[in-house]
């Protein structure tokens, strides 16, 4: 069985109609058509950062993820 980690993501619809994917922790962000491939594009860019890095030396940054209420 491979070694897996966990990070956040977050997928934004954009007001094109296109999709951006955010991993947070680590500074990673793609764009794509449609929102399967954003989170596939994201995941391939989590995995190439990984390989080129190394696990050993990511630095995972801290997230809090929330939703907050303003009026409008």
């Amino acid at each position: 069985m491979a070694n897996e980690i966990s990070v956040s993501a977050i997928l934004i619809e954009m007001e094109d109609g296109t999709y951006r994917a955010n991993c947070p922790d680590l500074g990673i962000a793609v764009e794509a058509k449609n929102s399967d491939d954003a989170i596939t594009d994201l995941k391939n860019a989590v995995i190439k950062q990984i390989r080129e890095v190394g696990l050993d030396k990511i630095q995972l940054n801290p997230v809090k993820c929330m939703k907050i209420k303003v009026p409008v």
